[in-house]
């Protein structure tokens, strides 16, 4: 619990710009786009490395060695139901977009975890893009927003 003063030294430091607001980013992969997702976060590095950075396990894995950004947190594969983890982070608010790049030619046994995400960021109004060119839409909007 903060005191008042707390809250004013706080309000001081933001106002300032001493703190920054970090965007919550989840970034998520299936397999036969990873070299896209590698693009997409080459192209967006300062901004992405900048900002607050979730993913599913082998999605954070691939973006470290790839692209040597460090995602700021990790949940369990998708396989083993990291996509409903970001669904709840969604749902708790914890999440401001989401980019989950969904493989068009194959489907996965966990893709129905895919469509819960889809539904709990329409119902949260979070932007979610499920392709590059919507992500790239969106990176380059909210950066040039900061």
């Amino acid at each position: 619990m903060f005191c008042e003063q707390d809250l004013n030294i706080k309000c001081d430091k933001i106002c300032s710009g001493e703190y920054t607001m970090k965007v919550h980013i989840a970034l998520v992969v299936q397999e036969g786009m990873k070299d896209n997702l590698q693009k997409l976060v080459n192209d967006h590095k300062v901004f992405l490395s900048d900002n607050y950075i979730i993913s599913t396990r082998g999605t954070a894995e691939y973006i470290h060695e790839k692209t040597e950004i460090t995602v700021d947190k990790a949940v369990s594969s998708g396989q083993e139901g990291g996509d409903i983890n970001i669904a709840n982070m969604v749902l708790e608010g914890e999440i401001d977009v989401a980019i989950f790049l969904l493989n068009p030619i194959r489907y996965f046994p966990h893709c129905q975890d895919a469509y819960a995400l889809m539904r709990v960021c329409n119902f949260k109004n979070i932007p979610l893009a499920l392709d590059v060119t919507t992500a790239d839409i969106i990176l380059s909007s909210i950066s040039r927003e900061n």
